[in-house]
């Protein structure tokens, strides 16, 4: 007989997408699954919805404690040899199961895919969750040396053994009330490989109400991400030693850009508070990683190019980008920041950065910002 794999989808306030999730769960062509739903303390009618179920899934219904709560009673629910968690505003094809199941050797402990984008109704927008192919294979020295591995240009579905899970949950509620799969991505390679699979076995929505997806990167979610990446180290270390593997949590933060990417952005917003006064628009090249919103208060950013809404668009050359700014200037842009992971621009644009450094004075350059003060420049 085929084995058993547990899908289990976890809800909160999510009725509007619930029944998509639930359906996709229930209609895999793999033969042997159990559905089990958690739901999470939601106040909207989605407990109607899952009840209306019946006995063809397995339901829970707990106060609001956060994922890593649904997480624990949804795996103490299950049987399942192979696990997939499924957030409930997300879907998987038909044939998910089928193939992340083939995908599981012997010494493999996750599988994991990309997933398909979608708005809110659902409809396809052509992109998928990683920005490229996620690490694979055995990266338990990786995460030894590196700390934490974590990325979200590489969101991705995951199903995993139920022995890694059994060694590693419960996990902690309190330091997990968002993030439970981040733990579980943490801790997976000192327990065993990873595989890729390399097309899409379902969808992520993006909508108004996602976690994470579209929300302003302000100073309390930088702040949360420091503080997860630290928790993540302490599980990894406690893990690790566990299974007599040295670990240096000092030795990660030093290194590892999930813990320098955050702590710069919060230092950079000071900077650019320090040296831009308020009131003055700035042009801002940072690669659209900052998220929505402005950066610091009473400061404007503005996008060296702009086209059709997209603010990430580069220069097709040097004529281009020295021509670009000079707009910017001539409508009233004052300093022009450049953000650490936007340094390549420096050696990309060659000539472009030769006209930088030789016609404005740079009033601020270390390890997360380079400022040039463009403010009194006269274009001919």
């Amino acid at each position: 007989m085929a084995p058993l794999a547990s899908i289990i989808v976890n809800n909160y306030n999510y009725s509007a997408f619930l029944r998509n999730a639930i359906d996709s769960a229930l209609n895999q062509t793999y033969p042997n699954i159990e559905v089990i739903v958690v739901d999470d303390g939601s106040t909207d009618n989605s407990r109607d919805i899952i009840k209306s179920y019946g006995e063809s899934i397995v339901y829970f219904f707990k106060e609001n404690e956060g994922q890593g709560s649904a997480y624990n009673a949804g795996f103490l629910k299950s049987k399942g040899e192979f696990v997939c968690n499924l957030d409930s505003d997300d879907t998987l094809f038909n044939n998910s199961v089928e193939k992340f199941i083939s995908a599981f050797d012997e010494d493999i402990i996750k599988v994991q895919w990309p997933l398909l984008v979608v708005d809110a109704e659902g409809i396809s927008t052509n992109e998928i969750t990683t920005k490229w192919v996620p690490p694979e294979g055995d990266l338990k020295e990786k995460v030894l040396t590196e700390g934490p591995f974590y990325d979200f240009n590489l969101h991705v579905g995951c199903a995993y053994r139920r022995t890694f899970l059994e060694a590693v949950l419960p996990m902690p509620e309190p330091e997990y009330i968002n993030g439970g799969d981040v733990y579980l991505t943490t801790l997976a390679p000192v327990f065993g490989h990873i595989r890729n699979v390399p097309e899409p076995l379902g969808t992520y929505r993006v909508h108004s109400k996602n976690n994470y997806a579209g929300r302003e990167l302000d100073d309390s979610r930088i702040k949360n991400y420091i503080q997860r990446f630290e928790t993540n180290c302490y599980a990894l270390e406690k893990y690790a030693q566990i299974l007599g593997f040295k670990t240096d949590i000092e030795l990660w933060k030093r290194t590892n850009f999930n813990y320098l990417w955050p702590n710069r952005l919060l230092q950079a917003k000071n900077d650019i508070a320090q040296f831009i006064p308020e009131g003055t628009s700035y042009i801002l090249i940072n690669d659209n990683e900052w998220g929505e919103g402005e950066p610091v208060e009473g400061r404007n950013a503005i996008p060296l190019l702009e086209e059709n809404g997209n603010y990430n668009v580069m220069p097709n050359d040097d004529p281009e980008a020295i021509s670009e700014l000079q707009k910017r200037i001539e409508l009233g842009a004052g300093y022009i920041v450049f953000w650490w992971t936007s340094f390549w621009w420096f050696d990309h644009y060659k000539i472009f950065n030769n006209y930088i450094r030789t016609s404005f004075p740079c009033i601020s350059e270390n390890e997360r910002l380079i400022i040039f003060d463009i403010s009194n420049y006269k274009v001919n």
